[in-house]
């Protein structure tokens, strides 16, 4: 009996390179093989040498490498001299509850997790974006903002990004002041200001340039986007962006005979 030649179950998922595209062919690879190694690819797999993964895309040695490199930064190959690459034990995705009432660091802190936001420096304000503003009255788009801008990381990774934008007592009770574990409602409460309500927006894109430097992923990434809006007592405190890296996170949330719980977890 005559045995074939061994097909590497790579070959029987790719996607052409769309020589069309404006996604250069190296990106094309990288999205196609993290693609394969969520779908089936199991830890300590092997992937076919450079040589092989070149003839499976069509592309040169060259591009192949560039996609394996920035796999490996992602965390999702591990390159062995002399050996191959291999599928490496990917960090585990967070999940986030809509229904969560409380911080969600202090909800992974408790599970073990070093769960942290850190406070960016900000060498320029940027504006607050359309999406935000429309939400508003006229008299409050023309009030002072104060720009915070925050990555959040989960033991060591980061998984996702915050702009806020403070308004009113608000900006009044942050400016020059240390955030309290780098969270701005918690600092807000020991400044007697309390969130009782707010509208959250989600939506799905691709990072931009600035996110996928900052958040160590692919420039193809796709992320969640929570645009909010918080109000004390009906008066207008904050308006936020935070961007949440779909490839770390997923949202989690359950319905009853009332509908959906609570809110979008707070940052």
């Amino acid at each position: 009996m005559t045995v074939g030649p061994t097909i590497h179950p790579l070959e029987s998922m790719a996607v052409p390179v769309d020589r069309r595209s404006p996604l250069p062919a190296w990106a094309q690879v990288e999205r196609d093989l993290r693609s394969a190694i969520d779908q089936g690819l199991a830890v300590g797999d092997r992937l076919p040498t450079e040589n092989e993964i070149a003839q499976i895309y069509g592309v040169s040695r060259i591009t192949v490498r560039q996609a394996l490199s920035a796999l490996a930064d992602e965390g999702y190959v591990e390159r062995r001299q002399g050996t191959g690459t291999f599928v490496a034990d990917r960090p585990r995705v967070v999940q986030h509850d809509f229904g969560l009432t409380q911080p969600w660091r202090d909800r992974f802190r408790a599970a073990g997790d070093d769960a942290q936001s850190l406070l960016l420096a900000v060498e320029a304000p940027e504006p607050e974006p359309y999406e935000l503003s429309h939400e508003l009255s006229a008299e409050e788009r023309r009030l002072p903002r104060l720009h915070l801008k925050r990555v959040h990381t989960v033991n060591g990774d980061p998984i996702g990004l915050t702009d806020s934008w403070l308004v009113g007592r608000g900006a009044e009770a942050l400016a020059g002041r240390e955030l309290f574990e780098a969270s701005v409602s918690k600092t807000l409460q020991t400044a007697g200001i309390v969130v009782d309500h707010q509208d959250h927006f989600l939506e799905v894109r691709s990072v931009t340039s600035a996110e996928s430097v900052l958040l160590a992923a692919g420039i193809d990434a796709k992320v969640f986007v929570d645009w909010a809006v918080g109000r004390s007592g009906g008066e207008l405190v904050e308006t936020s962006r935070t961007v949440w890296l779909g490839t770390r996170v997923r949202f989690h949330y359950a319905t009853d005979a009332e509908g959906l719980r609570q809110s979008a977890p707070r940052t």
